[in-house]
């Protein structure tokens, strides 16, 4: 979901920034945190989106970013920064277990990612979390960093992080890659089809339902296709129906990446759908980019 972990250890390194333990330094940092978001908050968005009222409207949205380039965007443009990330109602992530990825005071809720349902069960029972962190994020893709097991079959560890995370008192997010489909072969749970798309395999699949049945907010990864409004909108909408059939209250939020088309057209995908917030990706050295994108959708009333 974000590439931005080898770009955040080559930066300066700053007090208010911790190193990563070593036991996870191949975790890419993915969502930011909502921390303590009130029911009521996830109730009224799942409301307007499930009564067929537009969620892409100005109003207030959550914001998913890291906590590394929430502090930049901050350098950078403190007054757009702060608009989106200084408020209880967004996301700071981090791979840290022991530290708190948001810093400058902002109010964004810490999350800790995970992209390993087996490394999430083995930091729970060394009790090693810090007590910063509220929420956590499941993110398993096609990489090293997901067990091929989980890889197979998206949906059952899916369900065990969210089950496992939640009787732990955590709120979860969970951010399945639809690039999944590419190792659904042989043993998989739910086989890609001959010629099928990732997208098509994606909801066929029903990816999107296990993730949003075990989490409080579930991203769809579709920065992809942003220069493509249409497939955007296409995956969007068809795995936030499956979602919400899943989970009435889940919070549905769209992804957008700045190594996907420009700050217009990422802001043009982002307000063509119906979602309750979006998780940007900010690839270094883009921040400018992204602030671009960020004045656009502040300007558009979000």
């Amino acid at each position: 979901m974000s590439a931005t972990a080898a770009a955040q250890a080559g930066c300066p390194a700053t007090p208010a920034v911790p190193a990563a333990r070593p036991g996870i330094r191949r975790r890419r940092p993915l969502l930011g945190t909502l921390g303590s978001l009130v029911l009521a908050t996830a109730a009224a968005f799942a409301a307007a989106a499930g009564g067929g009222v537009s969620t892409a409207w100005a109003g207030t949205h959550d914001w998913i970013a890291t906590g590394w380039n929430i502090h930049l965007a901050d350098r950078l443009d403190p007054a757009t920064a702060r608009h989106f990330f200084n408020t209880s109602s967004s996301f700071g992530t981090g791979p840290t277990a022991s530290g708190n990825p948001v810093t400058d005071g902002f109010t964004a809720n810490a999350v800790l990612v995970f992209d390993s349902y087996a490394e999430f069960a083995a930091e729970v029972g060394s009790g090693t979390i810090s007590p910063a962190y509220k929420w956590v994020l499941y993110d398993p893709e096609e990489w090293q960093q997901t067990p091929v097991a989980e890889q197979l079959n998206p949906a059952k560890y899916l369900t065990q992080f969210g089950q496992l995370a939640h009787s732990r008192g955590y709120k979860v997010i969970e951010a399945p890659g639809r690039d999944l489909g590419n190792v659904a072969g042989a043993g998989s749970a739910c086989p890609k089809l001959p010629g099928e798309s990732l997208d098509k395999w994606y909801v066929r699949c029903d990816i999107a339902g296990a993730a949003a049945a075990a989490s409080d907010v579930y991203v769809v990864q579709d920065q992809v296709n942003t220069t493509n409004p249409a497939e955007y909108d296409w995956l969007f909408s068809n795995a936030q129906r499956q979602a919400l059939a899943a989970n009435p209250q889940v919070i549905v939020d769209s992804e957008l990446s700045t190594n996907y088309g420009t700050a217009s057209q990422m802001a043009t995908a982002a307000k063509s759908v119906k979602a309750d917030g979006f998780y940007v990706s900010i690839t270094h050295p883009a921040i400018g980019q992204a602030d671009r994108f960020f004045r656009l959708m502040r300007a558009a009333g979000y």
